[in-house]
């Protein structure tokens, strides 16, 4: 039997390249946008070193005051400061802070780091029983 004679189909090249883009335009569209950054970026924090009269185990330690770093300012202010215990958070604001980490001793300039001293005090030694348990991150518009 006599073969007949095959003529491929020519691939269109062009028509190709189409399909492929549109297939990749399609994939595209499926995938969600990137979320936009919000406006908060530029926004300064404050942080706020709530600190404590350490009494615990035997009692619930007693709160004695806050200190605030803002940093649009990079200042550093008391909030709530109890009266009993008012005078000697003033004077503790006034100095350096010797902070323990992972072993190692070093001193935090007040003066001339005052976010680091303040974000490092709950790791500090602050003299007597004071305490700070944690430090709370917050923007200056809240």
């Amino acid at each position: 039997m006599p073969r007949k004679k095959q003529d491929g189909i020519k691939k269109d090249t062009e028509l190709e390249e189409t399909v492929d883009t549109l297939h990749v335009e399609e994939l595209m569209e499926m995938v969600p946008p990137e979320p936009s950054v919000g406006v908060t970026d530029n926004v300064p924090k404050r942080y706020i070193a709530n600190l404590y009269w350490a009494l615990e185990p035997h009692a619930k330690d007693i709160f004695c005051g806050s200190y605030v770093f803002w940093e649009s300012t990079n200042t550093i202010t008391w909030e709530a400061l109890h009266p009993k215990y008012s005078t000697d958070l003033e004077l503790l604001s006034e100095s350096d802070s010797l902070v323990t980490k992972e072993g190692r001793s070093y001193l935090i300039s007040r003066w001339e780091t005052p976010k680091e001293w303040l974000i490092n005090l709950p790791f500090a030694t602050l003299g007597e029983r004071y305490i700070c348990k944690d430090v709370v991150e917050l923007y200056e518009i809240e």
